[in-house]
């Protein structure tokens, strides 16, 4: 049963080497996202500051104009400073492309005080900008609902890879813990095989909630209609309420809420009040604790009357859920390391290289044991 077990942890490592190098190495990038972004364009996304800056309506305008079928569009990075531009993230869906374009991300950064574009172009274009070229093959591989299915099949067999190698070095577990497992520095060979241990051992509750965390968010590709062409819908022509007047009113009824995510719907307006049809403020309300995600509260309104249609304070909602319920709202944190604030994120940059070192110490071992039997034999 042994051997049997070290078999398919084997296999299985080289078979997912590919892909705990991809998300591995991605995802420690990704970790510093939009730090990064703004590092390499720092020119291009810098702004001179001007006087006054133009109204929220004014930039979305912008946005709508330039992708006339697009859903809708999420602010992604608000100015923190003066010399700051905006990001936009547009949603587009097209069921008359091919499978992997159906739905698309494009990116539009613009100056708030002249409303210039300073950068655009889809997730997918490496030229326009490398975080969001990382960002959308952590995702799917650039290949749409087809490369969300690969990573969810590969999250599956990750995690049966854990399950195996806690099996293959359950006696070392506690040792490793305790750092009473004693590594032999002799040789290259030796010290691969101690670092591929105390590694794995000591990076294995994050990874199990890593890849747990992820095959959640990509299990709608195991769901009938995400394989279903998008319809392709029509945009509004209706003149927006003020967006800057929401904030306001956002401002009275969460007083100190911070908005970490803005959504504005550019579709027309259907029967009922669809959360996809909302102005959408998703932020932190102050005393939410940080292992929430900071987008888990939210207040939607109507976008052309400035109507209150619903709000969620993830505070109140919590309190109502049950332990395992808890857990998968709280679990999205843990995926991208914002659980503990600055310093999960440092952490979360060495942890999430760490696939990447046991798909390659893996490799070696494996190696290492297939030389090992074939000397014996002859």
């Amino acid at each position: 049963m042994q051997r049997n077990i070290y078999k398919i942890h084997s296999w299985l490592g080289l078979f997912n080497a590919i892909w705990l190098l991809l998300l591995g190495i991605s995802g420690s990038l990704l970790v510093y996202y939009h730090e990064i972004d703004r590092y390499l364009n720092k020119e291009q996304l810098t702004v001179q500051p001007g006087n006054k800056t133009l109204p929220i309506n004014s930039l979305v305008s912008i946005v709508k104009s330039r992708m006339p079928n697009a859903r809708g569009t999420n602010i992604l990075h608000f100015p923190e400073s003066k010399t700051d531009s905006y990001s936009f993230r547009v949603y587009i869906q097209d069921g008359s492309k091919d499978l992997i374009h159906w739905w698309e991300t494009y990116n539009i950064d613009i100056n708030p005080y002249t409303g210039e574009i300073l950068r655009e172009g889809y997730y997918r274009d490496l030229n326009k900008s490398f975080m969001h070229w990382i960002l959308n093959l952590h995702w799917s591989l650039h290949l749409g609902p087809v490369g969300e299915l690969i990573i969810a099949l590969a999250g599956i067999l990750l995690f049966i890879n854990i399950v195996t190698g806690i099996i293959i070095y359950k006696k070392y577990l506690l040792k490793v813990f305790v750092f009473r497992a004693p590594m032999n520095w002799s040789n290259w060979r030796t010290i691969t095989s101690g670092l591929h241990r105390y590694i794995g051992v000591w990076a294995l509750l994050f990874n199990v909630l890593i890849f747990y965390s992820g095959l959640e968010m990509n299990w709608h590709a195991f769901d009938k209609s995400a394989w279903e062409p998008p319809i392709v819908t029509e945009q509004t022509h209706e003149k927006y309420f003020s967006i800057d007047a929401l904030q306001q009113k956002l401002q009275s009824i969460y007083p100190g809420f911070a908005t970490k995510y803005l959504y504005v719907p550019f579709i027309k307006r259907r029967a009922g009040k669809n959360s996809d049809e909302a102005i959408s403020f998703q932020g932190n309300i102050p005393g939410t604790p940080s292992i929430i995600p900071a987008s888990s509260s939210k207040v939607d309104f109507d976008p052309f009357t400035g109507e209150l249609i619903r709000k969620v304070n993830v505070n109140e909602k919590l309190s109502k859920m049950n332990l395992w319920e808890q857990f998968n709202a709280v679990v999205y944190s843990f995926h991208v390391g914002s659980f503990a604030g600055k310093y999960s994120r440092l952490l979360y940059v060495f942890v999430g290289l760490s696939p990447a070192f046991l798909s390659l110490s893996g490799f070696i071992l494996w190696l290492r044991r297939r030389h090992f039997i074939r000397k014996n034999i002859r």
